[in-house]
C-alpha cells in the first residue's frame, strides 16, 4: 500500500520526537537532568559564576543552594537580568515550576518565559470541545488572537493553558475554560480526563519540552463559547471530518500542541482509522 499521509506523520514526528542531546547542552540541579539550553544561553550564564558551572558538555547550578526557595531566587536574579538585556522575551509574570516530574518536590520556581530558554520539562491542560448537530459529532475550534507572544492568529483548542506554580490539572482545566471559553463552573467540571500527550521540539529560544494532560467534554448544542481574556479572537464548530482533514492537509494552521491534543482526540474516538500504516507511527510519537 502506497503512503498516502506523510504531511501529518511528518508533522507529528516534527512535533513530538525531537532528541535534544544531538544539539542541546544538559542542565543539571541537584543531580537532576532539570533540562536543555543552546550552548549561546549557557555561555550567558557564566556571568554567574557562584550559581552555575558551564563546561563544554553540559551546564549546572552549583550545589550550595539549600532549598527550592533559595534556588528559586537565584535564578530569578539571573532571569530578570537576561530579560532586561533582552535575552529572554515575552515577560508573562507568572511562575512555573521546575521538577523532576509533576508529582515530585519542585526543584526551583521560574518565570514562565524562561522556560523554554533552559528547556525545562512543562505541565499543561487542554480541552477537547465536542457536541454533536443534526446528529452528527461536531468539535468547537478556538483561533488565537493576533497579540499573542506565541502562535498568534493559530487554529487551538477549546480552551488551553499551562499549568502555574501551586495548582492542578484539573484546577488548571476549569480556570482556563471559564477565562478562555466562558464556561462556568459547574459545566466545566463535567470534563473527563483522558490521558497524557507529549510536545517536544526545538524552538527558537532553546527547548519546548511540555506534558499535556488532555481532557474531552461533551457539551449541549445551545453552548456557545465566549472569551473572557483576550487571548482568543474566535470560534468555530466544525464537523469532525472537517477538522480531520484540516489535520491531514493543513496541520501548520494548529498550535502544534493543539494539533497533538486534537489528534489525539480523534483517535481515542475511532476517526483516525487503525488500518492506516501510520497508525502506530503516530500514535508512539505523541505518547510520554
Amino acid at each position: 500500500m502506497s503512503r498516502t499521509h506523510a504531511t501529518l506523520s511528518d508533522f507529528i514526528a516534527a512535533a513530538c520526537t525531537f532528541d535534544p542531546a544531538d544539539s542541546l547542552l544538559p542542565f543539571t540541579v541537584d543531580g537532576v537532568l532539570a533540562g536543555w539550553m543552546k550552548r549561546s544561553f549557557g555561555q550567558r550564564l557564566e556571568d554567574w559564576p557562584e550559581y552555575f558551572t558551564v563546561r563544554p558538555r553540559g551546564v549546572g547550578m552549583l550545589g550550595h543552594f539549600e532549598t527550592p526557595e533559595h534556588r528559586s531566587a537565584a535564578i530569578a536574579e539571573v532571569v530578570e537580568t537576561l530579560a532586561g538585556q533582552g535575552a529572554i522575551t515575552g515577560w508573562r509574570s507568572e511562575l512555573v515550576t521546575a521538577s523532576e516530574g509533576f508529582y515530585t518536590p519542585p526543584l526551583f520556581h521560574i518565570e514562565r518565559a524562561a522556560s523554554r530558554y533552559f528547556g525545562l520539562t512543562m505541565y499543561s491542560s487542554h480541552l477537547n470541545g465536542l457536541t454533536a448537530r443534526n446528529g452528527e459529532p461536531y468539535m468547537w475550534i478556538a483561533t488565537r488572537a493576533a497579540n499573542r507572544p506565541i502562535d498568534p492568529d493559530k487554529r487551538d483548542n477549546l480552551a488551553a493553558g499551562r499549568i502555574p506554580r501551586g495548582m492542578m490539572p484539573f484546577e488548571t482545566l476549569v480556570k482556563e475554560s471559564f477565562e478562555e471559553a466562558g464556561m462556568v463552573d459547574e459545566l466545566a467540571r463535567t470534563a473527563k480526563g483522558a490521558g497524557v500527550v507529549r510536545s517536544k521540539r526545538e524552538v527558537e529560544e532553546g527547548l519546548h519540552n511540555e506534558i499535556i494532560f488532555v481532557h474531552d467534554i461533551i457539551l449541549p448544542e445551545s453552548f456557545i463559547p465566549s472569551n473572557r481574556d483576550g487571548e482568543v479572537a474566535s470560534f468555530e464548530c466544525l464537523p469532525i471530518a472537517e477538522v480531520m482533514n484540516m489535520l491531514e492537509q493543513q496541520p501548520e494552521v494548529f498550535t502544534v500542541d493543539s494539533a497533538v491534543v486534537a489528534l489525539d482526540c480523534l483517535i481515542r474516538r475511532g476517526y483516525f482509522k487503525s488500518d492506516r500504516e501510520d497508525y502506530l507511527e503516530i500514535i508512539h510519537a505523541m505518547r510520554p
